[in-house]
């Protein structure tokens, strides 16, 4: 009998069964690694991979999160979906039919990825692994917990598992190779029990829990040109139809740390020609700070500030070095918050300045993160 048989026959009695096998603290942890509290999932999406008849899925969607729910097994999902028909009819809940290393999600669609006790019943455990770093946004969180390794023969036989747990360190290695960051895996502090058909032995196995990040940036700002993002932002800033300043280097240094977001420029607008035509800060500065916080910015308030403030202070003093000042008025000689001062800008050569400024601006920027990633 396959593991899909396997589930097929106990998927009406599954609730009863999964109860006595591993305890409800296993998914409270799992969204507390994660970071999702209370009703902090509300606007956020996940994936529920090996999803049963929603042991995960109703505590995501208790939270507030939309699901999709993956499993191998449509006698599961059919439970599934009956048990959560007013989540399943609003649409904050897709049941799908697919396997663990072709997930019928699409590329980069989710917030969270939540795989409980799925992966010893995978063929490939790694490819698995891909498959849920695939689907995960940038920024997104995978968690699994599963089972650590074991001896427990029976489990292989009588429960159609296809792996007797997981060294830790294997799984750990399977994330990085996946390209996820932030990378851990330790004893979740709960057991998985079990006892064979004979009760000849008895399982009681540790699980644990492991988590990774999927990069915000596809590219590391040590393998991004300082010189070619400092061109870019030129281009940008001079080729009609034009970005303006913030704008052009922002987007260039989205664009060299491999960063597509809807998001891109659009942030960086009301910076522009010093803050709304407001006499601020040059939109170049601005710009620049945008794209430290792109890499360095923080998740949450427990994140350490001085990994965002010292960059850019870093790159306050550089603009004040080379350029004499922030202000956008006293770096283009123009007000642009006038008619005259919009008209001086496209007369006196101010432009011209600027571009370098824009061209300058978005290399070092890129130039401090490299220092920064070291």
């Amino acid at each position: 009998m396959s593991s899909t048989d396997y589930f097929a026959k106990v998927a009406v009695q599954w609730d009863q069964l999964r109860s006595g096998f591993f305890p409800e603290a296993v998914r409270v942890k799992a969204l507390a690694l994660a970071g999702i509290r209370g009703r902090q999932g509300a606007g956020k999406t996940a994936a529920d991979l090996g999803a049963g008849t929603g042991f995960v899925s109703q505590a995501l969607l208790d939270a507030g999160l939309a699901v999709f729910a993956v499993d191998q097994s449509a006698a599961m999902l059919a439970e599934l979906r009956a048990k959560f028909d007013p989540e399943w009819q609003a649409g904050r809940l897709t049941a799908l039919e697919g396997g663990a290393e072709r997930l019928p999600v699409p590329d980069a669609s989710v917030d969270f990825v939540f795989a409980n006790m799925f992966l010893h019943h995978v063929d490939d455990p790694s490819r698995a692994i891909a498959e849920m770093a695939r689907i995960l946004r940038p920024g997104g969180r995978l968690v699994i917990t599963d089972l650590d390794a074991h001896a427990h023969q029976f489990l292989l036989v009588e429960h159609h598992d296809r792996w007797p747990g997981f060294q830790r360190e294997a799984v750990i290695a399977w994330l990085e190779a996946a390209g996820l960051v932030s990378v851990s895996a330790d004893c979740c502090g709960e057991s998985c029990c079990a006892d064979s058909c004979d009760a000849r032995d008895h399982a009681e196995i540790s699980i644990f829990a492991a988590s990774a990040k999927r990069p915000v940036l596809s590219i590391r700002p040590a393998v991004a040109d300082p010189l070619a993002v400092g061109r870019r932002a030129r281009q940008l800033f001079s080729e009609a139809p034009n970005l303006l300043c913030a704008e052009s280097v922002f987007q260039a240094a989205a664009e060299g740390l491999g960063v597509d977001s809807p998001l891109v420029p659009r942030v960086a607008t009301g910076f522009c020609s010093g803050l709304s035509r407001t006499d601020g800060p040059c939109g170049a500065w601005t710009g620049g700070v945008m794209a430290l916080g792109l890499a360095l910015g923080r998740e949450n308030g427990s994140d350490d500030l001085d990994d965002t403030y010292a960059p850019v202070q870093e790159f306050r003093e550089f603009f004040l070095a080379r350029f004499g000042d922030l202000s956008c008025t006293r770096i283009c000689g123009c007000h642009l918050g006038t008619d005259e001062g919009r008209k001086n800008f496209g007369l006196s050569g101010a432009k011209g300045h600027c571009l370098d400024v824009v061209e300058q601006a978005a290399a070092q920027a890129i130039r401090i993160l490299q220092v920064s990633e070291r």
